[in-house]
């Protein structure tokens, strides 16, 4: 059995602590989850158990990859929802979350 010990400066533990403050500190969180992420996938759990904090996940189905049931599964249309995108599309995409934020 291996126990994780910290590394200098802070190392891990420093970076989880800086990005949770950040998370606590943001209104709405915008992952990007064509790519599986651990880290970002922790940080939509957390962010999704701050109850009122707006979730955008955006996903690329031209990668060939198939998005997380526990993400596309957690869409409920208000507080998180998953965008399936284009490059192209990514601009309009983030216009219409962000003017939708100032209409509620």
């Amino acid at each position: 059995v291996h126990f994780y010990q910290e590394g200098p400066a802070g190392g891990d533990r420093a970076i989880h602590d800086r990005d949770l403050a950040w998370l606590q500190q943001s209104d709405v969180v915008v992952a990007e989850v064509t790519q599986p992420s651990l880290g970002v996938g922790y940080e939509l759990g957390r962010a999704v158990d701050m109850k009122e904090k707006k979730v955008l996940c955006l996903f690329r189905p031209s990668s060939g990859r198939a998005l997380s049931a526990m993400i596309r599964g957690a869409t409920d249309g208000r507080r998180l929802l998953v965008v399936d995108y284009s490059e192209e599309q990514l601009e309009a995409v983030l216009d219409w979350f962000f003017s939708s934020l100032q209409s509620v």
